[in-house]
């Protein structure tokens, strides 16, 4: 301390042999001036040393305990220090204190439920502010974080009652400290989950490792984020009340940039509706974003045959049964976390560009012993919009039926030869598309390529604005298609068509009554047996 060394009375040191404990001590008796002045010596101890965060001075009379804050300038008393043989009112380090209850290991964490649901939001805007980032990117890092805890509380349940767990902010000097020890830690769970999945399945590492870019929070920001997590489970919080969770952090996001990867809930749910996914069931979205389809098929095959379904059964679609492809990295990240967040059990979704030639998905031709494509029984989708690009014209269009003698063509039209090309024959796919495909010159050629492989169900018209709260103003529609056997008839049934006046939302996203989704999809339903 400047030039003069000074010795406390008594260091007590973390299992890293660093101190995070002074105790200073006086003669019984000394004078309240003296006390006081011990206590400005036990903090400039405090401020002066990296690692400690908590210091005791006692005349074996008065006892004060003071904590450090992260300004090591500031301190906070702890008024109710428990005298010894007593119960610690205040945590000093979070442990798994619960056995196991039916059959099942649980945390002891608490649940978030009704009452905290803004608590991912509330760790979204602590990293968006006091790192000054935009709302995709904050969200980005934290579904690392959520990634991290996630990965620490799956490996604390496997290990006896009093396990402490490693993802708080408890026992640690300060903040750069938990920092490094949430960062070690997210590296332990991205090396893990290579090792794990990588020898079964091929090109595991180059396709789902996601995870390989590091936390790009500040020291403080990350502390500030763990200290507010670390109490609540999110393996043992409820499904639904996580999801809404999730997408009260994902809201801000999407509205801050993130349009063109979202498709509005209301149409995901009337997709699913539609094409009724099943637990026994391949499902894709070669064109995931957020993954927003992808959850609510998880959510529509447990509402529907949870229940019902013995475990093996449950666990053999949650983890092998959902899968998904993007092209950005960070929608990747945002997706399975989301998935995680609804107890996928591990999450499929790939980071690829589902217009390459089939022989990037080397896993999904693992799926079948025949290494074709055509796999999926159900294919949910929103695919981008647009002309491509003349410099990738010739390296897509050739791969395309739809493409053949064409120097251009717009990417949606790619989007769904390509997800018809992965359904497998009697497969069922919901797909958004433009409206001026179903009609009109410009559409003609790709209605009669149509024509010749699959059998339009049905077709749901959306209102202008359906798209522009997420940043689009084409006007779409969701097409229903089944895809017919080899050689099989086309059908000769008619075609279901409903005009969706009212999707649940105005132009500006916000909240409108008399939502026609319900109604849609029932009508559906009654028209079209799957």
């Amino acid at each position: 301390m400047g030039s003069t060394e000074k010795e406390a009375d008594i260091s007590i040191r973390n299992a890293n042999r660093r101190t995070f404990l002074y105790v200073e001590t006086k003669k019984r008796g000394v004078s309240d001036a003296e006390f006081k002045e011990a206590e400005r010596q036990l903090e400039t101890y405090l401020a002066s040393t990296h690692t400690a965060t908590i210091g005791l001075i006692t005349d074996g009379d008065r006892v004060k305990t003071l904590r450090k804050k992260i300004d090591p300038n500031d301190f906070d008393y702890i008024a109710d220090l428990p005298k010894y043989g007593l119960e610690a009112s205040v945590k000093v380090q979070l442990v798994r204190e619960i056995p196991e209850v039916g059959g099942e290991r649980k945390t002891g964490l608490k649940s978030i439920t009704a009452d905290y649901e803004r608590i991912l939001f509330e760790c979204h805007s602590a990293a968006r502010d006091i790192d000054g980032l935009h709302a995709d990117e904050a969200l980005d890092e934290i579904c690392k974080v959520l990634y991290t805890k996630i990965y620490d509380e799956r490996q604390t349940v496997k290990e006896d009652v009093g396990t402490a767990f490693r993802f708080q902010t408890y026992g640690a000097s300060n903040a750069s400290e938990v920092a490094s020890n949430i960062r070690t830690l997210y590296d332990e769970a991205k090396n893990s989950d290579v090792e794990k999945y990588s020898q079964r399945i091929p090109g595991y590492d180059r396709s789902r490792g996601v995870f390989k870019s590091q936390i790009r929070l500040s020291d403080s920001a990350l502390y500030s984020v763990v200290e507010r997590l670390q109490e609540f489970s999110l393996i043992d919080s409820p499904t639904d009340i996580k999801g809404r969770a999730f997408q009260k952090v994902l809201g801000p996001a999407i509205r801050a940039g993130m349009g063109q990867y979202f498709t509005p809930d209301p149409i995901v749910t009337l997709a699913v509706e539609a094409v009724k996914p099943r637990a026994n069931e391949l499902i894709l979205d070669p064109f995931c974003g957020s993954g927003h389809f992808l959850t609510r098929a998880l959510q529509f095959v447990m509402e529907n045959q949870g229940a019902k379904l013995p475990e093996h059964a449950l666990h053999e679609f949650k983890f092998f049964h959902l899968h998904g492809i993007e092209k950005s990295d960070r929608m990747v990240r945002i997706a399975m976390t989301d998935m995680m967040l609804n107890d996928d059990g591990h999450t499929n979704i790939r980071n690829q560009d589902a217009l390459l030639s089939f022989d990037n998905y080397p896993d999904i031709s693992a799926l079948t012993d025949s290494g074709e494509p055509a796999i999926f029984d159900v294919v949910l989708t929103n695919p981008p919009f647009g002309s491509i690009m003349k410099q990738e014209t010739l390296k897509m269009l050739g791969r395309f039926d739809l493409g053949h003698k064409r120097k251009s063509l717009p990417l949606e039209v790619l989007g769904l030869e390509r997800s018809v090309q992965f359904l497998r024959p009697n497969g069922r796919l919901a797909i958004v598309l433009p409206e001026h495909l179903t009609k009109g010159k410009s559409g003609a050629f790709v209605r009669k390529w149509l024509a010749d492989s699959v059998d339009l169900k049905g077709i749901f018209f959306f209102p202008e604005d359906a798209f522009t709260p997420f940043g689009a103003m084409v006007k779409t529609c969701l097409c229903i298609f089944q895809k017919r056997a080899k050689d099989a008839e086309p059908s000769k049934k008619p075609v279901f068509l409903c005009e969706v006046e009212n999707l649940g939302y105005d132009a500006t996203g916000r909240a409108k009554a008399g939502a026609e989704v319900a109604e849609a999809a029932a009508a559906f339903r009654k028209h079209v047996e799957w």
